[in-house]
């Protein structure tokens, strides 16, 4: 039986040594006391170790939501920001801005 330390053992999984005490406190991995110090065995950091299985392999995903039809209301909106013609709001943006400045200053 080898026992490391809980630096050791972060050290092997290559994470945090705080990850590696919350996995023991959640009961996820084995330890021992020893002393006044925790200890991981060898073997139990091996079985704790999964291989990680493609998503798209273990469940096909379910489309979420339904499809917009002519009668959803939010039908209205498909399109809304299109536009034929040319617009002048990048031309004038600095115009536009400060109008809505001055209009802004003189309700106050």
């Amino acid at each position: 039986m080898e026992l490391v330390t809980i630096q050791e053992a972060a050290q092997m999984l290559r994470v945090n040594p705080i990850t590696v005490r919350r996995h023991i406190q959640a009961g996820e991995l084995e330890a021992v006391r020893v002393g006044r110090g925790v200890r991981v065995r060898k073997e139990s950091l091996d079985r704790f170790i999964k291989p990680v299985a493609p998503e798209a392999a273990k469940q096909q995903r379910k489309p979420r939501g339904k499809p917009t039809s002519a009668d959803d209301p939010l039908w209205n909106l498909v399109g809304i920001g299109q536009s034929r013609e040319r617009g002048d709001v990048s031309e004038n943006k600095h115009r536009y801005l400060a109008d809505a400045y001055l209009h802004h200053h003189k309700q106050k």
